[in-house]
């Protein structure tokens, strides 16, 4: 386990003071590549062997958000590898330990020059893997469209377009994966209290594209996709109450 200490800075927080979807998502980048750091597998590193991580899959709860001017802990562990892929929790804590945010992830080790995923290195699974992880039921991985937002997606409807500028580029050279979570973001009520996030990246979208998103309303949340012409960068599903969502613990 990598964990680092901070203090919610002003910068950070939303508009009520609060950590912001962007700081929390921002974090746990931070982290993880701390921990990468600490096993000597720095960016210099990484670029020499032409790796980078592509995460396909976040599960995020949101118990609870900090506020400005409050410490808190960062902690991340991977628990399990499997070939190419790489599974990693997260947490957001306090001081004395109430977890703001809990996270489970999954990544695919990837050439960035061949842009085809290669096996964990042994010596990275070893120094990386933690046995054990975030005792939570999640959703399922996969997250099919509701009726709804595949009628959208057919008929080209979508509630803004955006194209991918040099802000949205990452280390990997496409967009970041928090982007694609917070262009869905973008799509919500402003009383809408996220508590619930599940996304699944499809595609990476890089400097120039241009990026429909549509959102539909679901049972106690919203569903967005994120796609071009017939290319599907993302699906992102967010919830608001953690009560109502049935298959969580």
């Amino acid at each position: 386990m990598y964990q680092f200490t901070s203090r919610v800075r002003y910068s950070e927080v939303n508009e009520e003071g609060f950590l912001s979807l962007s700081a929390i998502m921002r974090y746990m980048a931070d982290c993880a590549m701390f921990d990468s750091i600490y096993i000597d597998y720095d960016l210099d590193r990484l670029n020499r062997e032409d790796l980078g991580w592509y995460i396909t899959e976040w599960q995020i709860r949101i118990n609870n958000r900090p506020k400005v001017g409050e410490d808190v802990v960062i902690k991340t562990w991977a628990y399990r590898f499997r070939g190419m892929i790489g599974y990693r929790n997260f947490t957001i804590e306090s001081p004395n330990g109430e977890r703001y945010v809990e996270a489970d992830s999954m990544w695919i080790l990837m050439n960035l020059k061949t842009l085809k995923p290669v096996n964990v290195p042994e010596d990275m699974a070893e120094g990386f893997t933690t046995p054990s992880e975030v005792k939570r039921k999640w959703l399922p991985r996969k997250i099919p469209k509701c009726d709804e937002l595949e009628k959208k997606q057919e008929t080209g409807e979508c509630d803004y377009t955006f194209t991918v500028r040099q802000m949205h580029i990452d280390t990997n050279h496409h967009m970041n994966n928090s982007r694609y979570i917070e262009a869905v973001a973008e799509c919500l009520d402003d009383d809408f209290d996220i508590s619930y996030i599940r996304a699944s990246y499809k595609q990476v979208a890089y400097k120039g594209d241009v990026v429909k998103v549509t959102t539909a309303d679901i049972d106690n949340g919203m569903q967005g996709v994120l796609y071009n012409d017939d290319t599907v960068f993302a699906i992102v599903e967010m919830y608001e109450d953690l009560d109502k969502i049935e298959g969580i613990e």
